[in-house]
């Protein structure tokens, strides 16, 4: 997911740089990592295989509304991680990934919305459907979506916490690079 305005942040996410990458590439290259059949981006970058969205300025349910669609005949599930989670690593997207094979309705972490896997149904589509046809935002959280749909919500160890912590804004990115360049010293990257 990285189709965002970055409004609080100021400037694109997807392109901070992190090591002189940018957060967009480094996830990219860390879904890559994954095996997985398809690496796409919900936003319009050059030189990645984007998906751009169908209703703009509805945040990430409208990037969810346009990948699923484009991926619904190919493809049975969606792993979604946002571009302003720097920290996140391999380790807890192949968690989410094992959880997936006992709740095939979908998981997400506990405390967060993303990561998750949702699966591609018409169940999902048509709950997209409604939700952003509705003149009301509450209609559109991402709460809704995971209460609506049913998706388990998986516990995660309390010391990887910080892998999920996002960079909305200008204090956040600072915190976050604080944190990474720590954990770098440490080698627990």
């Amino acid at each position: 997911m990285a189709g965002g305005l970055s409004s609080r942040m100021g400037q694109d996410k997807a392109t901070l740089l992190l090591q002189q990458k940018t957060l967009l590439t480094r996830n990219v290259e860390l879904l890559n990592m994954l095996n997985l059949n398809a690496v796409l981006v919900s936003g319009d970058y050059t030189g990645f295989q984007c998906i751009q969205d169908n209703y703009h300025s509805l945040g990430p349910l409208g990037g969810i509304q346009a990948s699923s669609q484009v991926l619904i005949d190919g493809y049975d599930a969606m792993l979604i991680i946002p571009v302003d989670m720097p920290l996140l690593s391999i380790k807890e997207c192949e968690y989410l990934l094992q959880q997936f094979k006992k709740y095939p309705q979908g998981v997400f972490y506990e405390q967060v919305t993303f990561p998750m896997i949702l699966p591609l149904s018409s169940k999902l589509t048509k709950y997209l459907s409604e939700a952003l046809a509705s003149p009301h935002n509450k209609q559109r959280s991402l709460y809704r979506l995971l209460k609506t749909l049913k998706l388990q919500a998986i516990n995660y160890q309390a010391k990887s916490h910080f892998r999920f912590k996002n960079s909305n804004t200008p204090e956040e990115w600072a915190d976050c690079l604080t944190l990474f360049n720590t954990l770098q010293r440490s080698k627990e990257l």
